[in-house]
């Protein structure tokens, strides 16, 4: 289930965090950034978009019950919904094309 699973996201996100504050040693400073990297690429919005195109596909494509006619409506909403958002950067605050050409 993908609501499910990007609970399942943001609790391992948590925990990632709890362990980031329990890193109070000096020798345990570079596992301490290594850690703050992981945990800012997990809260960009490139990370949460994956997790929404995930949702989308199980939720939209995968599911028999909605018809052809259902799926492009949805299909064409979220592409609307992308289209209009700002453009996702990267770590080193890059532009990514998030378009299809």
């Amino acid at each position: 289930m993908p609501v499910r699973r990007q609970g399942e996201a943001h609790r391992a996100l948590e925990l990632l965090e709890e362990y980031h504050t329990k890193l109070t040693k000096p020798q345990d400073k570079q596992l301490r950034n290594a850690i703050e990297r992981v945990i800012r690429i997990f809260k960009s919005r490139l990370f949460l978009a994956l997790l929404d195109i995930q949702e989308f596909y199980e939720m939209t494509l995968l599911d028999d019950n909605k018809s052809v006619q259902q799926k492009t409506a949805e299909t064409l909403q979220i592409a609307c919904k992308w289209e209009n958002s700002p453009p996702i950067t990267g770590l080193n605050n890059e532009v990514r094309n998030t378009r299809i050409s």
